[in-house]
């Protein structure tokens, strides 16, 4: 109801009145509340030692558990673990590849908290193009509006020349145009201004600023440093032995002590015969053969036989300058007797002159990789320069003229990396086992005994192969290969320029004689070995 108050008739007070229809009062309770005092100790209880030991007594595990607790920790059942061999506990050097179902599950807290968009090239205004069509098409009221017709006069605008596609970075052709520019830019005497040929190609234009790089090399960490030469980089063509490369050797430790602080120069001219390993590891690289072809998913590839090599050292220790000016193509008197080091009788009374090589050790192969198919992804490097070159001499005095004539930084292929660890025979005693199979006395050759010789028109050509694969101009002048009709017949001869097929392989260095090897109870063993210069020859580098 509403009412004037104090009989003013500007202001009213009013009040509201309303009766309580529902109420629920709950009843005073019959007894007073009783609190009980249930005995607990809390967490000092689950603490303490007792309490996880009477549960075990107490409870039985619902699951199998076997003596180890589920741990490999019995390591006498790891085959090769105490000969040194940890491949069995380490992880795999190729692991096998992820899944794609599962890469989600290696996302990092940061990439679960923004994700990456699926297409991020793809912008938010697809279609601004159209829309902007459409708008200039309306008025502006919005009404449709018919576009002005424009009348063709005679006179026709001649049609623009139509503009190369634009390579992308991935694309062959702009990697290779990509490399040419830093050729250009370094010798722009032989830069190609004309269009691109299959044999020829021009380059991407340099800027100013890699003119200036090139002009003016600055270090990109310290701009004090100044270079003191430069080399290009090219290959000896020289230089390729009959497989096309060579092998890098590296020793666990030095085969022989330093002697006065001085390197041993014998290890510049050494021998290592390869020999077939025990039959325990020719087994199990067997086993692990079939089970890389049966599953290369899980197991990878073990790669070739791991050999055991035999090192063979001269028996005469400043015997290593004679046996280089032996090995030098570059010396006229190689070929002289006062080169090598040792003689014998021949049957028919005949004095017969070698280099005498006793073997020093075996060692296994405790690492290995090949790469036959990819023979430049790993190189050596020689930087070359004949102003700082040693002259080297003969016996007789006379000067040895140097085989490579331009400074440059030379690079030669590596075929494969090895490195060796000593003989299994006494890893396996130290272990205190026996070896699978010793070895018999006749199997072992104890000395060689090496005479060099000049190649041969078939080894030669092999060389000049390798040649001709990284330089174009001489495969050009490099007849093909003989075929061979039969088992004993003279091989057929092509129709092809016996002057161009000598002059082909006159550019080619000897480089290969023969060597003689003498084992314990006589046995010979045909060897052969590389002639070249092996005047800054390491020790790790070695022609197979």
């Amino acid at each position: 109801m509403s009412k004037p108050k104090d009989g003013s008739g500007e202001s009213y007070h009013q009040e509201y009145i309303a009766s309580l229809r529902y109420r629920n009062d709950l009843p005073p309770p019959e007894m007073p509340p009783k609190f009980l005092e249930i005995p607990h100790e809390g967490l000092e209880r689950f603490l303490t030692p007792g309490f996880a030991s009477n549960m075990a007594r107490r409870e039985e595990p619902n699951i199998d558990v076997d003596a180890e607790g589920g741990m490999p920790i019995d390591l006498v059942g790891i085959p090769g673990l105490h000969l040194g061999d940890e491949s069995a506990i380490m992880a795999p050097e190729n692991p096998p590849p992820v899944d794609p179902a599962d890469l989600p599950l290696l996302m990092t807290l940061d990439q679960l908290r923004n994700p990456a968009p699926k297409n991020s090239n793809v912008s938010f205004l697809r279609r601004t193009q159209y829309i902007a069509a459409g708008v200039a098409a309306r008025g502006v009221d919005g009404n449709v509006k018919a576009a002005p017709l424009i009348a063709l006069t005679a006179v026709k605008a001649a049609p623009a020349a139509a503009k190369p596609a634009k390579l992308s970075r991935d694309d062959p052709l702009h990697v290779k145009k990509y490399i040419q520019k830093g050729f250009d830019i370094a010798y722009p005497e032989s830069k190609h201004k004309g269009e691109d040929t299959p044999s020829k190609i021009k380059g991407l234009p340099a800027t100013k600023a890699e003119i200036d790089a090139w002009a003016h090399p600055t270090h990109p960490d310290n701009p004090k440093l100044k270079p003191v030469g430069f080399y290009p980089i090219i290959p000896d063509l020289g230089g390729f032995p009959d497989p096309g490369g060579f092998l890098q050797f590296k020793f666990d430790k030095p085969p022989i002590q330093a002697a006065q602080g001085r390197r041993d120069e014998r290890m510049d001219v050494g021998i290592l015969v390869p020999s077939a390993p025990e039959e325990r590891v020719c087994q199990e690289h067997a086993s692990k053969t079939a089970l890389h072809k049966a599953n290369p998913s899980l197991y990878p590839d073990p790669g070739p036989i791991p050999w055991d090599y035999d090192l063979f050292l001269s028996a005469k220790e400043g015997a290593a300058p004679q046996i280089k000016d032996s090995l030098n193509v570059s010396n006229p008197h190689r070929d002289d007797a006062e080169n090598y080091t040792h003689e014998a009788t021949g049957p028919d009374d005949t004095i017969l002159k070698y280099h005498r090589y006793d073997r020093i050790r075996t060692y296994a192969t405790s690492s290995q990789t090949l790469n036959p198919e990819q023979k430049y992804k790993d190189v050596a490097l020689v930087l070359f320069d004949p102003d700082e070159a040693i002259s080297e001499t003969t016996l007789k005095s006379t000067p040895i003229p140097h085989r490579l004539k331009q400074k440059a930084a030379y690079y030669y292929p590596i075929l494969g990396k090895t490195r060796l660890k000593p003989e299994r025979a006494r890893t396996i005693a130290q272990a205190g086992l026996a070896p699978t199979r010793p070895k018999a006395k006749e199997d072992q050759v104890h000395q060689i005994q090496v005479v060099v010789r000049d190649p041969d028109e078939a080894e030669e050509y092999k060389r000049a192969s390798h040649r001709a694969q990284v330089d174009s101009r001489f495969a050009k002048t490099l007849p093909p290969p003989a075929e061979e009709e039969g088992d004993g017949e003279i091989a057929s001869e092509r129709d092809m320029d016996e002057g161009s097929k000598e002059q082909a392989l006159a550019e080619t260095p000897v480089g290969r004689r023969g060597l003689e090897a003498v084992g314990g109870d006589g046995v010979g063993m045909d060897r052969e070995r590389r002639r070249g210069n092996v005047d800054d020859e390491d020790d790790e580098m070695a022609d197979p």
